[in-house]
């Protein structure tokens, strides 16, 4: 049996190098994933996002995106316990939620740069984006471009007695 290159087997079905690999990428890019799906770290955040009208089994209550942003996170719930941890982050809806040393710190999850989500660097003590490097201080500030605008901040209150946290922007 006589062996062919892959151009010369695409030839003979008719189609071009260039049309197979349009075709491939076409099929590449419909099956992405949006990085708005996953939280940084890989755990999978769905279901706090939009508006949640009291979910308390969630651990969430309230409304999670958009200008009217007003939530209260259960820092019982498994869902949200870890952020009684100094460095931990979630992501819920619009929002990074994040304990930085002590202090629940909230800002819009995604770059202003490219809109990629961020994560929170307890080593650093900022958020940065692992698309282009960009760095924001806990206030929202660029501190490293290419991002030029700063960070939204919402609004944090912590009730220890009820181990509630509310975020509203």
């Amino acid at each position: 049996m006589e062996s062919i290159s892959r151009g010369q087997f695409l030839k003979t079905l008719g189609l071009s190098t260039k049309a197979m690999m349009a075709f491939y990428c076409i099929g590449a890019v419909s099956s992405c994933k949006s990085d708005d799906d996953v939280e940084p770290g890989g755990n999978n955040n769905s279901g706090n996002s939009g508006n949640n009208s009291g979910n308390a089994s969630s651990g969430l209550t309230g409304t999670t995106s958009g200008s009217s942003l007003d939530f209260t996170l259960d820092l019982k719930n498994a869902n949200y316990s870890k952020l009684t941890t100094d460095g931990e982050f979630v992501i819920v809806g619009d929002a990074l939620v994040a304990n930085a040393g002590g202090n629940f710190v909230a800002v819009s999850k995604k770059c202003t740069h490219e809109g990629t989500s961020l994560q929170y660097r307890k080593s650093q003590n900022d958020f940065f984006c692992n698309n282009h490097g960009s760095e924001f201080s806990l206030t929202g500030a660029v501190e490293k471009s290419p991002a030029s605008t700063n960070l939204k901040v919402y609004t944090t209150k912590h009730d220890a007695a009820a181990s509630t946290l509310q975020v509203k922007a």
